[in-house]
């Protein structure tokens, strides 16, 4: 899987760089939010510090990089790519698999609005 879309870099444009993420982690974790109701009176009108509440939110993000070649013959003779870039996402779990999620935000990016699936 990988995704083909013109880049210029380096003062030259390669209209068939291939894009290909090449690592990708998975991180999830628990986080704790707290939320407070509203503060009350007492009968004797003293103030009555509000109840707070607990709860867990699942949030779980991917880390990968994307690294571009010049074209995909060039990736195919294991070539240095011309630059990697890295990006750390929130993902939702139980959908699309992580690898397909992290080529959806990819061609979200600027300059990957038209990017072809290859």
């Amino acid at each position: 899987m990988a995704v083909t879309a013109t880049v210029e870099k380096f003062g030259m444009t390669f209209a068939d760089a291939y894009h290909k993420v090449n690592r990708l982690t998975y991180e999830s974790m628990d986080v704790q939010n707290m939320t407070y109701g509203e503060p009350t009176i007492d009968e004797d009108g003293n103030p009555v510090p509000p109840v707070s509440e607990i709860t867990w939110n699942k949030r779980a993000f991917a880390n990968f990089e994307v690294s571009t070649y010049a074209s995909q013959a060039t990736r195919d003779a294991h070539a240095e790519p011309i630059y990697r870039v890295y990006y750390n996402v929130e993902i939702t779990t139980g959908e699309e698999d992580l690898l397909a999620q992290a080529y959806a935000h990819l061609k979200a990016q600027a300059g990957y609005e038209d990017a072809v699936d290859c």
